[in-house]
């Protein structure tokens, strides 16, 4: 009789443990459906929609160049657009108060044209590569989308 009672007694405690199995199984698939499912590739989700209407010029890092070939004291810049965000890298290579580099630096938004500027967020990175001291650098600037001003 005792076997019998231990056979059953298994029965129940497998049968529990297929249920608390088949629990498991029912929330991963939620938590995954909830988090995971239907993100795709795109990092960047919904929030690019309506950049096709907003294109820049393929030329946009050598027109942002040619703004500064001219100024003896910019080195070198860099452009870089990830998503609606558009980088602009300038180092100075000879001295330079700070308020004359942020008036150079806004000189790049003229290539990216007014359209462009009410969709794109722009971030503005100053350095100085110079032999001299000069403690004030780095300084950062942004301009959102939806205001025309530089914040430094």
């Amino acid at each position: 009789m005792s076997k019998r009672k231990n056979l059953q007694n298994n029965k129940v405690l497998w049968g529990l443990l297929g249920l608390l199995l088949v629990c498991f199984l029912v929330l991963g698939f939620g938590f995954y459906k909830y988090f995971y499912a239907g993100t795709g590739n795109n990092k960047y989700g919904d929030r690019l929609d309506g950049i096709d209407k907003h294109p820049l010029s393929k030329t946009l890092e050598g027109d942002i160049n040619s703004v500064f070939s001219n100024n003896s004291e910019v080195s070198k810049v860099s452009v870089d657009v990830k998503g609606k965000i558009i980088y602009i890298n300038i180092d100075f290579g000879s001295s330079i108060k700070v308020s004359q580099a942020q008036n150079i630096a806004v000189k790049a938004l003229d290539k990216i044209g007014e359209d462009n500027l009410k969709y794109y967020d722009i971030q503005f990175i100053l350095t100085y590569s110079g032999t001299e001291s000069n403690e004030n650098f780095p300084v950062f600037g942004s301009k959102s989308s939806s205001s025309l001003k530089v914040v430094w």
